[in-house]
């Protein structure tokens, strides 16, 4: 799972990259120049990618709304060029970490096929800056995540007036997703995981890093490993979830070819559905969310579904660790299954491989929808 604790990338940093690409550039006190150009801020840079991700189909959808939820507010984005298609409803993982500002990076190719449906869940993304914790913590439950999931599959099904949808759920939020179709199969088309918790990914993971570790000779990595033992255990804190992940990255589990996640946690600065104020509250939110959720538990996966079951895993992921995955899925009972698994990734894999990602999409699970080819 996602668990590390995004940072947001420094603006001027974005400028610079982003500038980068154009001309070259002069530095007068704290302001980045483009020669002979205007300065360049992230306001710009944004609207200049929702301009370029902006929907022109006349029967296109592109929505920026909050929802009301048992007392919260939680934002939605809907995207898609063509009413007609299918949709998918995305539940993001972390927990406390957030899809929407990542959309921009790979989303767009979905578009043409598929409505697609992403929600930050309560008290973090664009719905941190006017949370109240206080009366945000006790709320803060795998259950209610859960009925949030719920109600916003059934208000995507009332605005868009479809019956069924594809629920995809992400890392985290593959236990979220699998609950729903668990308990409302009549709602689905399917359910998608990608980065499918297994239930027994962290006793696999912490064999695979000491291995790794092993043979790599990397001494820090065995010495900070020992020092967790016995790893998983009840009652760990979050630190420990954090050092495992931190290896994993260090060994191609995390963004294959990269050895952290720092552009990942990055990405979320040049997103155009957030405004300032929402990056810079993210990073707080996140870590917020996790420390309330450890330790009130949450929910055993299910040993069948009454919807069809697709997963696309990462050959290399080790956040949510590819072969436990793949065993806990072919044990599984559905209407039919199938595991894809993308050669190149680790646990992102839509930004990863995003071409054959897509290809899965409209291959594996489009049909599923009914939907024309």
């Amino acid at each position: 799972m996602t668990t590390r604790f995004p940072r947001s990338l420094p603006l001027r940093l974005a400028v610079a990259l982003t500038l980068a690409l154009v001309s070259p550039l002069s530095r007068t006190g704290s302001t980045l120049h483009a020669q002979n150009a205007p300065v360049v801020t992230r306001d710009s840079v944004v609207a200049r990618l929702g301009d370029l991700r902006r929907i022109h189909t006349p029967d296109g959808i592109e929505l920026l709304e909050a929802v009301a939820i048992e007392g919260t507010t939680q934002w939605v984005s809907v995207r898609g060029k063509h009413k007609s298609n299918p949709v998918i409803v995305m539940i993001h993982g972390g927990p406390g970490t957030p899809m929407m500002p990542l959309t921009w990076a790979y989303q767009s190719p979905w578009e043409d096929f598929f409505t697609v449906v992403n929600y930050d869940q309560r008290g973090v993304g664009k719905n941190a800056v006017a949370a109240n914790r206080d009366a945000l913590a006790p709320t803060l439950t795998f259950d209610q995540l859960v009925r949030d999931a719920e109600a916003i599959v059934t208000w995507a099904r009332s605005r868009l007036g479809v019956e069924r949808v594809v629920v995809m759920g992400y890392s985290y939020g593959t236990m979220i997703g699998m609950s729903v179709a668990q308990r409302h199969p009549e709602w689905l088309h399917a359910y998608v995981g990608v980065g499918q918790v297994s239930g027994s990914g962290d006793d696999y993971l912490y064999t695979r890093l000491r291995e790794l570790a092993q043979a790599a000779g990397q001494r820090d990595a065995l010495r900070e490993l020992d020092s967790i033992a016995p790893y998983p255990r009840p009652g760990a804190p979050v630190s420990t979830v954090l050092l495992t992940r931190k290896w994993a990255r260090y060994f191609n589990g995390g963004w294959y070819g990269k050895p952290t996640f720092d552009l990942l946690f990055a990405m979320p600065s040049w997103a155009p559905e957030y405004t300032n104020a929402d990056v810079a509250a993210q990073t707080a939110a996140t870590q917020w969310t996790t420390r309330t959720l450890v330790g009130r538990g949450g929910s055993m996966l299910p040993d069948s579904l009454a919807v069809p079951v697709v997963v696309i895993q990462g050959r290399h992921d080790l956040h949510t660790p590819y072969e436990p995955a793949r065993a806990y899925i072919e044990r599984m009972r559905a209407p039919s299954k199938s595991f894809v698994t993308l050669e190149w990734s680790a646990p992102v894999p839509m930004l990863e491989e995003p071409g054959r990602f897509l290809q899965q999409l409209l291959n594996v699970v489009r049909p599923l929808t009914g939907a024309a080819q």
